[in-house]
């Protein structure tokens, strides 16, 4: 009896090491991605007419009186991930062709700083490649490829808002002074964004649209973007901290910017799927 319980001890002890060791591990921040060097410096444009009074006020908020055309970027960044209610510390490198409407997410999460889950997701022009690692992967299928359009727009729009502000496949209507719709090329209304701007800044602060969440999902759910932080990076008014949220849970992501290289030459990982590139 008395082996037994020693047994018992011993084995309860370790699932209390394994478990504290993984939480450890959870809780150390993952390295930032190498910086990039910025391609050609872009050259200005003016701000568009007819722009709706508050999607005006936020573009001279983030630029002035003009625009940079920005044809590609890489945003790399940090972040905190939490599918499944667990925060893992996270890096990531998204690489954006604004002229394909096109964009590529590469996401490491790690344990004590060591990568043990890696997502890609490859949107060319709306057709969508997402491998999640472990639970699996997706392929041109028809909510994922939608999702991956609202996503695509929805993050340059923080990150590269020049590039929402200038491209003519692009709609916007004014709600009010500080909010506004933005119809997305090859989407329903209903897929549309909605954006939050702040009264006194002119910023943005939210966006919200109905979104597929995954494949197998029936109905859209509502989708939020928070813009916690814009700060200056590099010349550049980015929104450097973020959240986002499906309907009424938690915030299941908490993004933080390190840098927006514009016009980087973006063609070599988009032309590849999975694993690493040279340069």
């Amino acid at each position: 009896m008395r082996m037994v319980i020693r047994i018992v001890v011993i084995v309860l002890s370790l699932i209390v090491v394994l478990l504290a060791g993984g939480w450890m591990g959870l809780q150390v921040n993952a390295s930032s991605f190498p910086t990039v060097k910025a391609g050609d410096t872009p050259r200005t444009l003016p701000i568009p007419a007819g722009l709706p009074a508050p999607v005006e006020r936020f573009a001279r908020a983030v630029y002035g009186d003009t625009l940079p055309d920005v044809q590609s970027a890489m945003v790399l960044g940090r972040a905190r991930l939490a599918p499944f209610g667990l925060p893992m510390p996270t890096r990531f490198r998204f690489f954006y062709d604004a002229r394909r409407s096109s964009h590529y997410h590469d996401i490491q999460v790690t344990w004590f700083n060591l990568t043990f889950m890696r997502i890609h997701e490859r949107n060319l022009e709306g057709h969508v490649t997402l491998d999640l690692s472990m639970l699996g992967q997706v392929d041109d299928a028809p909510h994922t490829n939608r999702a991956g359009i609202q996503g695509y727009w929805a993050e340059v729009l923080a990150w590269v808002p020049a590039v929402t502000l200038t491209d003519p496949r692009v709609r916007w209507e004014a709600l009010s002074d500080s909010e506004a719709r933005l119809f997305l090329p090859g989407l329903d209304d209903v897929e549309a964004l909605t954006v939050r701007f702040d009264p006194d800044t002119g910023l943005m602060t939210e966006v919200e649209t109905m979104r597929y969440q995954s494949e197998e999902q029936p109905e859209r759910w509502h989708w939020f973007n928070r813009i916690l932080e814009w700060r200056i990076i590099e010349g550049q008014l980015v929104a450097t901290r973020s959240q986002t949220q499906w309907n009424d849970a938690a915030p299941w992501a908490n993004w933080e910017v390190e840098q927006s290289a514009l016009n980087v030459d973006v063609s070599a990982r988009l032309a590849q799927f999975g694993g690493d590139i040279d340069g």
